[in-house]
């Protein structure tokens, strides 16, 4: 699964919310999920599972290959020259 955009906040800034999920059976990225009074709940990324966010731990972005996840940028796939990505590059052809 590819990543854009997703980080941390205060002190894990630099990381990404991880855990394990019974019903994934995996490790998996976790979501912040506003609850009807406005609570944050941690969420499974994949199934949306509730999550008990003392199990969450922080990964950096070096550890999320083994994970399964890749981080791309914003503009998508591609090999870096303007266009790539959006069908617009020759070297795709």
């Amino acid at each position: 699964m590819s990543v854009a955009g997703i980080g941390g906040g205060g002190g894990e800034a630099a990381g990404f919310p991880v855990t394990r999920c019974a019903l994934c059976r995996r490790d998996v990225l976790t979501h912040v999920h506003l609850d009807e009074r406005g609570a944050e709940r941690r969420r499974c990324l994949h199934c949306d599972a509730e999550i008990d966010p003392l199990e969450v731990r922080w990964v950096q972005e070096d550890e999320l290959d083994r994970l399964g996840y890749e981080l791309v940028s914003e503009d998508g796939f591609g090999c870096g020259r303007p266009g790539c990505g959006r069908g617009n590059c020759a070297n795709r052809r």
